[in-house]
């Protein structure tokens, strides 16, 4: 029997609008009998050109995470925070009250071990998941890879692991973003200037910036109202990236 001759696919995918949607597929045999699959599709918006988004990885941290959201919110920006399990408690509830998107980074940031297997990078993941959705009731499934999806070093404790992990991340539901603007923070973290013009030299109209920065640099801290000024006085727009935001991917190097 050709089964392809007996397969009927339905679904109700509208490609222009963001949405999550179901795909059917039904087969049925010589003898009428019918099976029936389904597979959930979603269609997602790509990030906007002409907009920053603006992105710190590694904290919460006191008095560098509090300082940066309290510029945010007297700009009225919002921005998007990949979190650890480090910091307080209450800047994880802030970031999700103040309107911020979160998101996960790591539990432990040790390469050593999180990259030394799939088991090993979603037992640290799921510390951080469990972590905000116990504080703030927000399931999220946005997720940064330490060193970023492009990262070399996780050759260093198995082969081809980010290659696995790309693929596996999203099959479970996640949805992960690199950058295309590296503020440098971690490596000039105390030259404000350097990591001012860092973001500001690299801007670009006509397309997404994604920022990497660091909310536990307090250069970062003290620099990042001036950014704001600079991207808002420039025409840009700021945003979060959320779950309807197109994966934000660099070329996979493991």
């Amino acid at each position: 029997m050709d089964l392809n001759k007996n397969l009927k696919i339905t679904n109700d995918i509208d490609n222009t609008k963001v949405g999550t949607y179901k795909v059917k597929y039904q087969v049925t045999d010589e003898s009428n009998n019918k099976k029936e699959a389904y597979r959930t599709v979603k269609v997602l918006e790509e990030a906007k050109a002409n907009t920053i988004y603006l992105t710190f990885d590694d904290g919460p941290r006191a008095g560098t995470t509090d300082k940066i959201l309290d510029v945010l919110k007297s700009r009225n920006v919002k921005a998007t925070f990949f979190v650890t399990n480090n910091g307080p408690d209450e800047l994880i509830k802030r970031i999700v009250s103040e309107g911020h998107s979160i998101g996960i980074h790591t539990a432990t940031h040790n390469y050593a071990y999180i990259y030394a297997s799939i088991d090993n990078y979603f037992d640290d993941l799921e510390i951080v998941r469990n972590r905000i959705n116990t504080l703030t009731g927000v399931n999220t499934n946005l997720i940064r890879f330490p060193g970023g999806s492009s990262n070399t070093i996780s050759k260093k404790y198995k082969e081809g692991i980010m290659s696995e992990l790309v693929k596996e991340t999203v099959s479970r539901g996640y949805q992960y973003y690199d950058w295309n603007i590296d503020s440098n923070d971690s490596y000039s973290s105390k030259d404000k200037e350097k990591i001012y013009n860092n973001v500001i030299n690299n801007l670009h109209h006509e397309r997404a910036n994604i920022i990497l920065m660091h909310d536990v640099k307090i250069a970062t801290s003290e620099v990042i109202d001036k950014i704001i000024d600079y991207g808002l006085s420039n025409g840009y727009n700021f945003e979060p990236l959320t779950s309807s935001t197109m994966l934000v991917k660099q070329k996979v190097n493991n």
